[in-house]
């Protein structure tokens, strides 16, 4: 009588489950019923017994572990020079630490900008908020699953093997699996010995995870500079990716993307040698540009002459309502040329972008180069929003060629490729040292907290160990409710707006 009782509201429960479940589907996307089918069978397979002789169970509700002991052997052998890996764990800290911060810090400005300008922050729709390949629009269900992979298991294997390099024992290794698709690999730590461990000690191993991700992309973008390097333009000249309304290149019928290849019968092979040619003349002046037009059906372009003339930049961006000190400070003076376009670039700019500090014609000083390293990564992570997807817009794409041995095809498919194993590993490694539990940079925080409060608890006669711990224990979990509650609001305000 017992299970009757209890198996009609576990039944309702089920059949609301399903409506919600088919409601968020209509709403965001079909592969949702596809999930809560996934989770019915796993919890099916749990009920009766079959994960446990599988040596595997169900985390996160739709997360299949698979656990195995094979490759013990490998993991000794990689992690058997323990003081060079223990070196490594150091200085992976150190850089853990300065990202988390960093990290943090942007956080918390994205945050204090949204509740300062609401407007100005656009609201994410929800397939976007649930960053998975294939169903979130910016990441693409081929590269974006070969890049999380990598770096999953580059993450996991991380930890491991700076637990056997501190003689923690690795209790299994294993797949993560959703939907018979493998999305990750884990290396498990005997959670005892983790916890006993010295801190420093545990602190690397947490490190080690995104170190990995951090150094493993950023030696895939070293690789990724070299081949797009080889990349140059099919046709020397220069494009705008806009045309502004009625300016001189808007009159003459200049279109988005097409190729300006002569300026007043003289050829213009980059950005550079065009901007040199409008500085050279004033506000009023005429030129002939040559053009070729888009593809048409065939793949042929057509060149023809447009003329037109300069308007002054000084007086658009006065009529635009920019402050003259801002016009000043950008070098604009009264009578210089004015195109009216955005988006000027050489033709090979999609290559240029993603080598950044190392593309060919990029500036070598040490400081421009250190400025370039240091925000190519968020480069990276902007560029698939922007080109909704892509690594670069397609006609850029459509505008590069190759002289390696291997390839246009082959070689814009290892763009891809390094691209996006970079792409997953930046954000996996800055998203894990959020200072928030159960992440590594939450992990990280709380140890460190520790380490500071036991040093001044020395010089209190009424401090003990455990009083240590349970006041370390109450800053993190508080700090990390602060976290999330601010991560939360930033996803429902602009909904809200």
């Amino acid at each position: 009588m017992q299970e009757e009782v209890d198996a009609g509201p576990s039944r309702y429960v089920r059949l609301i489950f399903l409506i919600i479940a088919g409601i968020l589907a209509v709403q965001i996307h079909w592969s949702i019923l596809i999930i809560v089918g996934w989770y019915y069978l796993l919890k099916q397979l749990e009920t009766n017994g079959i994960l446990d002789k599988w040596n595997a169970s169900r985390v996160l509700g739709i997360l299949l572990m698979i656990r195995t002991e094979r490759g013990q052997k490998v993991l000794d052998f990689i992690s058997k020079p323990r003081k060079a890996w223990r070196i490594f764990g150091e200085v992976g800290l150190w850089t853990c630490r300065l990202v988390s911060a960093i990290v943090l810090l942007l956080f918390t400005m994205n945050f204090i900008l949204m509740l300062a300008k609401p407007s100005d922050v656009p609201s994410a729709t929800p397939s976007e908020l649930l960053l998975i390949p294939g169903i979130t629009p910016t990441i693409p269900l081929f590269w974006g699953l070969i890049g999380l992979i990598v770096a999953l298991v580059v993450h996991e294997y991380g930890h491991g093997i700076l637990s056997r390099a501190h003689g923690m024992r690795v209790r299994s290794f294993g797949l993560l699996i959703v939907g018979l698709i493998p999305i990750g690999a884990f290396a498990e730590p005997e959670g005892s010995e983790l916890l006993r461990a010295p801190r420093k000690e545990r602190q690397r191993v947490f490190a080690a995870g995104p170190a990995v991700n951090i150094y493993g992309g950023f030696l895939c973008f070293l690789i990724l500079a070299l081949v797009a390097n080889t990349m140059t333009p099919t046709i020397a000249g220069v494009h705008a990716e806009g045309i502004i309304v009625e300016q001189p290149a808007d009159d003459a019928g200049l279109q988005p993307w097409e190729i300006i290849t002569h300026a007043n019968g003289t050829e213009v092979s980059d950005y550079s040698e065009f901007t040199t040619f409008l500085d050279s003349h004033k506000a009023g002046d005429n030129i002939t540009l040559t053009v070729l037009s888009l593809p048409n059906e065939e793949g042929n372009r057509e060149m023809r002459e447009i003329s037109l003339t300069l308007a002054d930049h000084y007086q658009y961006a006065i009529e635009q309502g920019t402050d003259p000190a801002i016009i000043d400070a950008y070098g604009i003076s009264e009578g210089d040329a004015f195109l009216g376009v955005s988006g000027l670039a050489s033709n090979g700019e999609g290559a240029k972008r993603l080598a950044g500090p190392l593309a060919h014609d990029a500036p070598k000083d040490p400081l421009s180069v250190a400025f370039g390293f240091a925000l190519q990564p968020l480069q990276i992570i902007s560029s698939p929003i922007v080109f909704k997807g892509e690594i670069m817009h397609p006609n850029e794409a459509e505008l590069l060629t190759t002289d390696s041995f291997i390839g246009p095809t082959l070689t814009s498919a290892l763009l891809h490729l390094l691209f996006w194993i970079i792409w997953m590993n930046v954000l996996l490694g800055f998203a894990n040292l959020i200072p928030l539990l159960p992440f590594d940079g939450g992990h990280l925080l709380k140890d460190r907290l520790h380490d500071y409060l036991a040093f001044f608890a020395k010089f209190s006669p009424n401090s003990h160990p455990l009083k240590v711990q349970k006041t370390v224990n109450r800053i993190s979990g508080f700090s990390s409710l602060i976290i999330l509650f601010m991560f939360l609001i930033m996803i429902i305000w602009p909904l809200l707006i």
